[in-house]
């Protein structure tokens, strides 16, 4: 923050006031020295050689003795320096012995400097503020409200910029005793100030930062009040029956922890939820043992519900209505005196089967998928289903929502899809259907519905890539079509035609790039498996990246994956956990052949398993020999990293290469990809008029 003049040029009179004290309740949590609201420094407005005027007042002694001083600006400032010394070590930890070390210094420095009013003498300040409550167990809790913190019989210091009342005079309670008498109260208010209060019985306080108005009852101890315009400034050290703080920002001791909420049923992201669901369930958990309220929303709305004063335990909330499928929402937030908690969920209701024919769709064409396209036997496969039809032209929904595609004729189970593009004026159509099972024993049957227009969007992108996928994306954008919504974001790139569908036009003379931020790990940190995938249409071939995944470059200890295309045509894939210096660690697959050529359109993927050190490059469906380096200790799993997350370009020390041409349909999926799997979907996605086939058109009754 800006700084606070106390004291001003030649001709103004310098003020240091000193905050006397012998003990502190302990620890007063969260505390970071960057957080210190008040940072004076006196040289900025005095030069070395001037004196300055020392003022030391005390409450809460009988007639408010005081005492001024002219000293040296060196002495005074050094003085200054050992209370904001002392301020800080009290937020950290008021019994420590550096505090009491700091508080003997300050009282010692103050009496060889005669700065203590007569009659007061070192022993006597240290005596007479040395307070005998000490913290007890257990704690004594006060009710927190928003931005307001209070204790009970406690100590505290506060400063600012802003003003303290009463500034000299207040009236004693018992006037005539010549010990420490407590003052009625003492109000400051600061744009600027920072508070740190303890209680001395309850064993809790807090630290009030910013923005503040404060109160304390009964209060004894030390202050001052500054107004030297255009400076406003405070200072209080002392202890209290009460004392209460709005401010801005507060932060609690011991720590709050917040309550966590976990084991919800059903779990976020769950499909095929039985509509005859009679109550959603979670558990809530607080580790400081605080009583917890909850309460749980549902959209669309199925039930509610709430509690208060609960413990840990599990918690259930009853819903009714539901509806097939549909998707819905609950939100559950818990909090305790201090914090809140939220955690937003969701899950997807059963597909009941039903016949598209008796719900107002009017035209079907029955799909077949060559079962000599597909190698082996694969789940839950998504199918690139490809074609220019007329009819979709002439009577399905101009933007295609009213496709439906079902695993048979009549009464069936609905198929989820994902339109990429369509055209409705030509009838062109690309879209992904998740099918439950392929193989090639013998051909699976589909069926395509449309003609329906008052239906809405049949679309369920997010069922189309299973939960092993971690980024899809088609490139006829820039989103991700999986649920992790890792939407990119463009660098130049342009719309062309690609290998399926709208691609990404990469130049590298204008350093083309997309970044994906944040992308999530293809692998958790406990595991090893992943697989990148791209087709790719090189126009030049230079060095370049198709996918990279980097933390700080210019980090020694840096970590990495990078899917990488040489001049030569050769592929490369990479994982590091060093430098790219010969002393780091680092396992790269290299083809043997170069395969890549300008041109054309290829498929590339890359399966990585780091716990075993193998990594299999693919060439258009085919495994290609490759050899390994293996340098140091090679990272045994995909790093948690988040930043430089890259299509089509590469950063090292001295450079950045970007690839030259077309990009589509890239990959990332936190599983190895069988040999099938990758075989079959270059099948597909290669020729996909040979790997189906559409028969003719069907009415309904």
């Amino acid at each position: 923050m800006k700084r606070n003049y106390l004291l001003k040029k030649s001709g103004v009179v310098g003020i240091i006031v000193l905050f006397i004290c012998a003990s502190f309740v302990p620890s007063i949590g969260g505390y970071s020295e960057e957080t210190s609201q008040v940072d004076i420094d006196i040289e900025d407005v005095c030069e070395s050689q001037e004196n300055v005027l020392v003022t030391c007042r005390t409450f809460g002694f009988p007639g408010e003795p005081s005492q001024e001083i002219t000293m040296p600006l060196n002495d005074a400032e050094f003085l200054y320096d050992k209370i904001k010394e002392l301020q800080i070590e009290v937020a950290r930890d008021p019994l420590s012995d550096k505090t009491q070390q700091l508080q003997h210094e300050i009282i010692i420095l103050a009496d060889e400097h005669d700065l203590l009013p007569a009659g007061l003498s070192a022993e006597t300040l240290k005596s007479r503020l040395t307070p005998t409550l000490r913290p007890q167990h257990p704690r004594i809790a006060l009710p927190r409200l928003q931005n307001r913190a209070s204790e009970m019989f406690c100590n505290y210091v506060s400063t600012g910029s802003g003003t303290s009342l009463p500034i000299i005079i207040l009236p004693r309670l018992i006037p005539i005793l010549l010990t420490p008498i407590p003052r009625l109260f003492v109000r400051w208010s600061t744009l600027e100030g920072i508070t740190s209060c303890g209680g001395l019985r309850s064993g809790t306080g807090f630290i009030a930062y910013g923005a503040q108005n404060g109160i304390a009852l009964g209060f004894w101890g030390i202050g001052f009040s500054i107004f030297l315009p255009p400076v406003m400034a405070y200072g209080l050290f002392g202890y209290a029956l009460f004392a209460s703080v709005n401010a801005e920002e507060i932060e609690w001791w011991p720590p709050n922890n917040p309550p966590v909420i976990s084991n919800e049923n059903p779990p976020s992201g769950t499909w095929n939820v039985p509509v005859s669901l009679s109550e959603l369930s979670f558990q809530i958990e607080d580790a400081d043992g605080d009583p917890m309220s909850y309460s749980v929303a549902t959209s669309p709305d199925i039930g509610s519900g709430s509690g208060t004063n609960k413990g840990d335990g599990v918690y259930t909330v009853p819903v009714s209505g539901l509806k097939p499928n549909t998707q819905y929402q609950w939100v559950v937030e818990v909090a305790d005196d201090r914090d809140v908690t939220m955690k937003e969920l969701s899950f997807m209701t059963e597909e009941l089967p039903f016949d598209p024919f008796d719900e107002g769709w009017q035209y079907r064409k029955q799909i077949t998928i060559d079962h000599t396209q597909v190698v082996g036997d694969l789940s839950y496969f998504p199918v690139l289903v490809s074609n220019l039809d007329i009819d979709l032209r002439d009577k399905a929904q101009d933007d295609g929502d009213d496709m439906l595609f079902m695993n048979g004729p009549g009464v069936a189970n609905k198929l989820y899809h994902e339109i990429e593009h369509y055209d409705g004026s030509t009838g062109e159509l690309v879209t992904w259907v998740n099918i439950p099972s392929v193989s090639d024993d013998e051909d699976r049957v589909l069926y395509m519905y449309y003609g329906n227009p008052g239906c809405s969007s049949q679309q369920v992108p997010e069922r189309i890539w299973d939960a092993h996928y971690c980024g899809v994306w088609h490139l006829d954008g820039f989103y991700d079509s999986t649920l992790s919504e890792n939407d990119g974001t463009n660098h130049g790139t342009n719309h062309c035609s690609g290998k399926i569908g709208i691609a990404k036009d990469f130049t590298s003379n204008d350093y083309d790039y997309i970044e994906l931020t944040d992308l999530p790990e293809p692998t958790d940190s406990s595991t090893s498996k992943a697989t990148f995938e791209a087709w790719i249409h090189p126009r030049e071939m230079v060095s370049s990246a198709i996918i990279n995944k980097m933390d700080n470059y210019l980090e020694p200890d840096r970590r990495s994956y990078n899917f990488h295309l040489y001049p030569n045509g050769k592929i490369a894939f990479g994982a590091w956990s060093g430098t790219w210096h010969p002393d780091g660690r680092r396992i790269i697959a290299l083809t043997d052949s170069e395969v890549v050529t300008s041109g054309n359109w290829q498929y590339i993927v890359a399966v990585a398993d780091l716990s075993t050190n193998k990594i299999i490059i693919y060439y258009n469906g085919v495994e290609q020999d490759c050899t390994i380096e293996i340098v140091g200790s090679p990272p045994s799993y995909f790093y948690d990293i988040e930043l430089n997350e890259w299509l089509g370009a590469y950063r090292s020390e001295s450079s950045t290469w970007h690839y030259d041409g077309t990009i589509d349909e890239v990959r990332i999926s936190k599983t190895s990809r069988s040999s099938s799997w990758i075989k079959t979907s270059y099948a597909n996605q290669n020729d996909p008029s040979s790997f189906l086939s559409f028969g003719p058109e069907e009415t309904g009754p």
